[in-house]
């Protein structure tokens, strides 16, 4: 076990010193602390994986946060729990779902995941540290631009980074992007699949109830068309982690400077399901 040696002195010129037998890092202190980032890669706590079960070497996973969807493929027996992960509070159910392909079966895990970006990181700590690489994330999100429908694919290429969690993987930066190669494979899929689709700039938040007229427009200008709680946390962990991340989404309510239109985006059942599905194809490219 590695002994760590901490000063973390309250001198505002002074520097944390973190010390190991093997390395040693030094994080410059800032007047913003989620500015101090540490590229030091081994943290202190870690996942235990001994408790999460993978049997079957599983590589690929779905994140979704359609409820519908996982209770309709859970009730028709598409999907069964393989475990749940231990957590505080609601225990998230991962599911496996085995493929039938013509090349042979496959089997991927499937996890409805808790909003926002700290869970984000937290599921794909978990799953990466017990053998899943390959990952492909399906949601819907606010769109600033109203003329986006709900029938069009969304693959976020790139991400505005204004929540907290990517900012402890990578150094700041304003925006993250997906892995080039995960895009190619992810286009090719849906070119494939002969989908309406755009490459887009989304803005993650951790504030849903702070999206002011002034932070739209700002969003706007800098050429995002939709606003979710994640993207930003996951392209970042997969950089971090060198795994492979890819998010598709669909344009759900609208979130403009005139006011909020919720378009009843929640019960748009076949765009869910078809961009579930989507995903799973997706991932099994990748």
């Amino acid at each position: 076990m590695k002994e760590f040696y901490i000063d973390n002195t309250q001198d505002k010129n002074s520097e944390i010193k973190v010390e190991s037998i093997k390395e040693k890092n030094k994080i410059k202190r800032s007047p913003i602390p989620i500015l101090e980032y540490d590229s030091f890669a081994e943290s202190i706590t870690q996942v235990k994986k001994d408790i999460y079960p993978n049997k079957h070497k599983i590589k690929r996973c779905v994140i979704t946060y359609f409820q519908d969807v996982i209770a309709k493929l859970e009730n028709n027996y598409v999907i069964f729990q393989a475990f749940r992960l231990r957590i505080e509070g609601v225990r998230p159910r991962v599911y496996e779902l085995k493929i039938n392909e013509k090349e042979g079966k496959e089997s991927i895990y499937v996890l409805l995941c808790p909003l926002g970006a700290p869970q984000a990181a937290r599921m794909m700590e978990i799953l990466s540290a017990i053998g899943i690489k390959k990952f492909v994330v399906c949601g819907g999100a606010g769109t600033l631009d109203n003329t986006i429908t709900d029938n069009k694919i969304l693959l976020a290429t790139s991400a505005v980074r204004d929540e907290g969690t990517s900012y402890h993987y990578l150094p700041p930066a304003r925006i993250v992007k997906i892995a080039s190669n995960v895009r190619n494979k992810m286009i090719e899929v849906l070119k494939k699949e002969k989908e309406n689709f755009c490459e887009i700039k989304t803005w993650t938040t951790d504030a849903s109830f702070r999206e002011t007229p002034a932070k739209v427009q700002l969003r706007k200008n800098e050429g995002c068309v939709t606003v979710e709680m994640e993207c930003s946390a996951y392209y970042a962990v997969a950089k971090f982690k060198k795994i492979s991340c890819g998010q598709l989404l669909y344009a759900g309510d609208v979130v403009k400077k005139e006011g909020w239109d919720y378009r009843d985006w929640h019960s748009k059942t076949d765009i869910r399901e078809h961009l579930f599905n989507l995903s799973v194809k997706c991932v099994l490219a990748l």
